[in-house]
């Protein structure tokens, strides 16, 4: 009887073992499903941004995706001329300034090293428009301050107001081992009126 039990239960352990998949099969097929999901993103991002034109969706992302840069550009500035910091932190900080604007060329109110910059109230003067193949340009408004910290005490220079260029432009960047022709946003220069 207990013998007879033993083969039913060896017979049923040998059913599950033969019939459950493989754990290659679900590997092998969980590996296909992701490259596939991998390229239908890669081929969503390649038709978005090497599109000729942008949507008006686009461009009202690019225009906000400016006015993060020229936020950032007042923070890594004011890590890079604070002397309390270590300097590869600083090199660092002013590395990422010049990547913020067109051809990395950052302007003059950069070039304070005994103040704070503080950059506040930024606003669309004129909005990303269509320039020819050369893409997008349009124009930021914002409230400019430089404050100079001596002994304890604070000098706070008086606010103004600015304009800068903000650039659309289609760059070349690496997505694995492909490279593409894609949009990205730059700051520019100044813009006096």
């Amino acid at each position: 009887m207990m013998k007879r039990y033993m083969i039913i239960l060896g017979l049923l352990f040998a059913f599950i073992l033969f019939s459950a998949k493989r754990c290659d099969d679900d590997g092998e097929e969980n590996r296909r499903l992701e490259e596939a999901e991998m390229k239908e993103v890669i081929d969503s991002v390649r038709n978005e941004f090497k599109a000729d034109y942008l949507r008006e969706e686009s461009l009202f992302a690019y225009e906000q995706k400016a006015k993060q840069k020229l936020r950032d550009f007042a923070d890594y500035m004011n890590i890079a001329h604070d002397s309390s910091l270590d300097s590869a932190f600083r090199t660092q900080a002013e590395i990422m300034t010049y990547d913020l604007f067109y051809l990395r060329h950052v302007p003059l109110i950069s070039r304070h090293p005994t103040f704070e910059i503080f950059i506040d109230s930024i606003h669309i003067v004129e909005p990303l428009q269509y320039i020819g193949s050369s893409g997008y340009e349009g124009i930021l408004g914002f409230k400019l301050e430089l404050r100079e910290y001596t002994e304890g005490d604070t000098v706070t220079a008086t606010p103004r107001w600015e304009m800068i260029d903000m650039i659309a432009t289609k760059t070349t960047s690496r997505f694995g081992r492909d490279t593409l022709k894609i949009w990205k946003v730059y700051l520019g220069e100044i813009v006096t009126r």
